[in-house]
């Protein structure tokens, strides 16, 4: 009776497990097909030289902005240090036409002003000798008139025509003077022409400074293109170049990965992927790591079967056809980081379908 009363209750016990196994299998879809993936970031020298100088190992952890490696500049360097010479021969060649203008433009509006004034000047003198000389005129005719007549000596006469043709001079040189000075106007007005001779010597000085600028930031860009620095916080995965290796363009020196940027990949077979859906909880555990356990939810349900992805496709010319079961990639974001976790490292995921 004992014996039939325990393997009653084995029997009780068992199929309790049973159907809870059964329920869990219909209620989950699970996976050991998965591992962890992470944004590992291959770094690679732009422009071919001599690796001179690589600060750190695989397994160190470095910071974002970091230089890890460092190529060869020296002959970039000195490229820039002639070229910088060049901006600086440059900039004073420009403030020194900018001087000569500058003083010309002064010089020549001075004499404008000083020409324009002595026009000014002069306009009055011209209407002062025209009023000199047609008073002159009037008294020399009336003196002509009292001469004829006998009313006045001849020797009245004589100095009014003498005033008369005095005062006739008087004004061409008056007229004259005025000339030069409308002259001397056109000549510093003509000599301000320079300036737009000197503004276009200016301009071209510039746009010369601004090549050799380029030229500049040219240099400069490829000097920190030989410099190699971390684009996160994260760990050094793999190092592929070594000090006194020549490093040509696009070979890599490096892989690093944010350690923080992890996630879990799974291979869900197509018969269950309709079950699986964005934002259902998952559970992970992690093969090296058996007491681990982590929760997660699906992130993203790829869009193809990994097979469309096969870099060689596998035709069927003879006609034989073995059915055989695809998988869709599934994304999984975790819950939360734990620094035990690494790319590559593999995963068991359980994927709870109802919820």
């Amino acid at each position: 009776m004992l014996l039939a009363g325990l393997g009653c209750v084995l029997v009780l016990v068992g199929g309790f497990y049973a159907i809870q196994w059964l329920r869990w299998r219909a209620t989950h879809v699970s996976e050991n097909d998965a591992r962890v993936e992470g944004e590992v970031v291959t770094m690679a020298s732009r422009l071919d030289g001599w690796l001179v100088a690589r600060p750190v190992i695989e397994g160190d952890p470095v910071k974002k902005g970091q230089v890890v490696a460092q190529i060869d500049d020296r002959d970039a360097r000195l490229r820039l240090h002639a070229l910088e010479a060049s901006l600086a021969a440059a900039d004073a060649q420009i403030q020194q036409s900018i001087a000569q203008r500058d003083t010309t433009e002064k010089i020549t509006g001075a004499a404008v002003d000083d020409a324009q004034a002595q026009i000014v000047a002069q306009e009055a003198t011209v209407a002062s000798a025209q009023h000199q000389l047609e008073l002159a005129e009037v008294n020399f005719n009336r003196e002509d008139q009292l001469l004829k007549s006998g009313n006045t000596p001849k020797k009245t006469w004589d100095e009014a025509q003498s005033t008369f043709l005095q005062r006739q001079d008087d004004r061409r040189q008056a007229e004259a003077q005025l000339l030069s000075h409308k002259a001397a106007l056109e000549s510093a007005q003509a000599q301000r022409g320079q300036l737009a001779v000197l503004d276009r010597q200016i301009d071209v000085q510039r746009q010369q400074r601004q090549t050799l600028a380029a030229q500049a930031d040219q240099l400069r860009q490829e000097i920190a293109d030989r410099r190699l620095v971390s684009p996160v916080d994260g760990m050094v995965d793999k190092t592929l170049a070594e000090v006194g290796n020549f490093v040509q363009a696009g070979q890599w020196v490096m892989m690093v990965h944010d350690p923080d940027n992890v996630w879990v990949e799974a291979e869900i077979k197509e018969t269950a992927i309709g079950s699986v859906a964005v934002g259902q909880p998952v559970e992970v555990t992690v093969d090296a790591y058996p007491d681990l356990v982590l929760h997660g939810r699906v992130l993203r349900v790829g869009n193809a079967a990994t097979n469309q992805f096969a870099l060689l496709p596998s035709p069927n010319p003879s006609g034989n056809f073995t059915k055989i079961t695809q998988r869709v990639p599934v994304r999984i974001a975790l819950d939360r980081h734990d620094a035990r976790l690494k790319p590559g490292l593999m995963v068991e995921v359980s994927i709870d379908v109802p919820h």
